[in-house]
């Protein structure tokens, strides 16, 4: 497949659609002391994009749901299965990566980074 250059009309709607609206970032927490820093993160993009944020469980045992932004939204395992109850429903990960532009993973486990 050969490689053309963008016309500068591709350019121009490419930086409209960028203007248009924050980045969206789902930032993900796994199971690692560190995710005591999780709210903090969160602090931190949801000053320039939105966030969604999701966490392990073994990861809930460090992180301060009370310290997380009020506009970002987080979703926990059970959240999950929650809104799922036949075939044709909205599947929560599938509308999480329809919705995102890029997924954090921070901090990060060893243990989650090995599988």
């Amino acid at each position: 497949m050969a490689y053309s250059e963008p016309t500068s009309t591709d350019r121009e709607a490419m930086q409209v659609n960028t203007g248009l609206r924050k980045p969206r970032i789902l930032l993900a927490a796994s199971g690692s002391v560190a995710a005591i820093k999780f709210g903090n993160l969160c602090h931190c993009f949801s000053e320039w994009a939105e966030v969604r944020a999701v966490a392990t469980k073994s990861s809930l045992h460090f992180i301060d749901r009370a310290a997380l932004p009020k506009d970002v939204i987080f979703y926990t395992d059970e959240d999950e299965w929650a809104t799922w109850n036949k075939i044709g429903d909205s599947v929560l990960h599938i509308e999480l990566r329809r919705w995102a532009d890029i997924m954090v993973i921070a901090p990060l486990s060893a243990n989650t980074l090995g599988k």
